[in-house]
């Protein structure tokens, strides 16, 4: 092997580390290509034991809708808010939360699954909680899926479209946007605290639940009476993307005001940079616990 002349006289200069939220965006930037890489892992972890494999997500998400249908829709009573069908109404509002909800869980536990790798070799491990969002996919895409097939039953049996191809459709992506990023701003400071406190995850799994049935996802909220409720739930900023997801494919009108929403908007981002600080600032010390 041969070395050019300068080899011997070149010098190496070593710096510290900038820990700005930019700097670690460029570094994450630079390292790019391991985000396919640790997507792909995070999808073979999920069912890759199991002996229906990935049935089990259509299960996870078909199971939950359909059991609320019969719950709300046919026991309860529940009314949706426009000419849609409850079950439809439901599946509108549970698409941004699925992803959000379990997302989150993924996102929570991406450290901690990566323990060995971590500990070994050094990346940007801001990949890791943005990789761990790859099984959203996988939802988004069977509830799409679920979505314009009961779309195109109910054109079948009642000839009318629910979910007509308007510019209002072009809503839906931007709900669906905002409900990941709000859950990687998230699973920024949950990531972290899990691989310190390991039974983080099952206070998420069971809190998601309950957060779920006080947001406007198997409900409208012009039937909450209280006025304090109303505003109580209309604070969880999913609510934007329950609502804009339904304002896009079924044309619901919109429940909560224009402010609302921007206001929900910059707590995302400030969750998201707060979020990427703490992430730097405390990912050294996480790694050391995982061991």
């Amino acid at each position: 092997m041969s070395y050019g002349p300068d080899a011997a006289t070149a010098e190496w200069v070593i710096e510290p580390q900038t820990n700005s939220v930019f700097a670690r965006l460029a570094e994450m930037w630079e390292y790019r290509r391991l985000l396919g890489y640790f997507s792909a892992r995070t999808l073979q972890m999920m069912y890759r034991r199991s002996s229906f494999g990935w049935i089990w997500m259509l299960i996870r998400v078909a199971g939950p809708v359909g059991l609320n249908t019969v719950i709300f829709g046919g026991v309860l009573n529940v009314q949706p808010s426009g000419d849609a069908p409850y079950f439809l109404f439901l599946l509108c509002g549970q698409t941004p939360w699925i992803l959000f909800d379990r997302s989150l869980l993924f996102i929570t536990r991406s450290m901690e699954r990566n323990r060995r790798l971590i500990s070994k070799v050094y990346f940007p491990r801001l990949i890791l909680p943005v990789a761990a969002v790859s099984p959203a996919l996988i939802f988004l895409a069977l509830l799409i899926l679920v979505l314009v097939g009961s779309d195109v039953y109910l054109w079948h049996r009642v000839g009318v479209w629910y979910i007509p191809l308007e510019p209002r459709l072009v809503l839906a992506p931007v709900a669906v946007l905002i409900s990941l990023t709000f859950c990687i701003a998230v699973g920024l400071w949950t990531s972290v605290l899990q691989a310190r406190y390991r039974d983080l995850r099952f206070g998420i799994r069971y809190t998601m639940p309950l957060l779920m049935y006080v947001s406007s996802v198997i409900y409208p909220l012009s039937q909450i009476k209280y006025p304090w409720a109303r505003a109580l739930v209309a604070l969880n900023p999913m609510e934007s993307a329950i609502e804009l997801f339904r304002l896009g494919t079924l044309g619901t009108p919109l429940e909560i005001r224009m402010v609302t929403i921007v206001g929900h908007l910059i707590a995302i981002v400030v969750t998201a940079i707060t979020g990427i600080w703490f992430f730097n600032q405390a990912e050294s010390a996480s790694v050391d616990k995982l061991g």
